[in-house]
């Protein structure tokens, strides 16, 4: 379950998230509202969170990704605004935190060089002195728009394995399942993720580009799908949707 970041008053500095952008779509992506009310979560696990998100039927329009001193995620949800994503998933991490200790010695040292080397100098600290302003923390943002209703709902790519002795590269029959969006066709079907689709209306399927063209084609028709589970092959029939 995604966590909605709490809002702050948003920077009117340079915002870092927008600087170090990059779309992952290539078809002008953003949100089918003229409005969107574009919300924010605190991501917890980037491989999960991604499959989540195309389950519930977005899709990615891009990331931000950069090092530094601590930004707030507002900045992330300016961006996102801005791009008319309906979502942003952002995710922080401190990579040099000074421990209490150590920092605690660098105050001392500190100290000792102002008073000049005088003895039994009295050294008095707050929580605020002891944090580190040096910490550098790692940023990483997902953004993301609501899909309109799919005419099948599946999410599939190509597996290729290697052979750690020859290291020759071979294609792996049909197309492995990623996520299967919520209350699809596909969904109703019964297939599932991580299932392999071999076959759609008796035509193998061994590209994602062709696949998608297929069901595309086939819009509002009914369509067999042969898939396999465990080495169980499986034909379900569903009712595309159409657009």
């Amino acid at each position: 379950m995604l966590n909605l970041f709490s809002t702050l008053a948003i920077s009117e500095e340079a915002n870092l998230f927008q600087v170090n952008y990059s779309t992952q779509s290539n078809n002008n992506l953003h949100s089918l509202q003229k409005k969107p009310d574009t919300k924010i979560y605190a991501g917890m696990n980037k491989e999960k969170d991604n499959i989540r998100m195309l389950e519930d039927g977005y899709d990615l329009m891009g990331i931000s990704s950069f090092q530094g001193p601590f930004v707030e995620p507002n900045q992330a949800l300016r961006h996102a605004q801005a791009i008319e994503a309906d979502a942003v998933l952002v995710y922080d991490r401190k990579i040099n935190e000074m421990t209490r200790s150590a920092r605690l010695r660098q105050i001392h040292d500190e100290m000792k060089k102002e008073s000049k080397g005088e003895k039994n100098t009295v050294i008095e600290v707050s929580e605020t002195d002891l944090k580190d302003k040096n910490s550098k923390f790692e940023f990483y943002a997902t953004y993301w728009a609501k899909l309109p209703p799919p005419i099948l709902g599946l999410h599939v790519i190509k597996l290729i394995t290697k052979n750690s002795d020859t290291k020759e590269t071979q294609q792996e029959k049909g197309l492995k399942v990623i996520a299967v969006i919520k209350d699809s066709p596909a969904f109703k079907a019964g297939i599932q993720k991580g299932d392999v689709v071999l076959a759609f209306n008796d035509a193998n399927t061994e590209s994602p580009e062709e696949f998608s063209k297929s069901v595309f084609k086939q819009q509002g028709n009914k369509v067999k799908i042969k898939y396999a589970r465990d080495d169980e092959e499986k034909v379900v029939a569903a009712e595309l949707n159409r657009r």
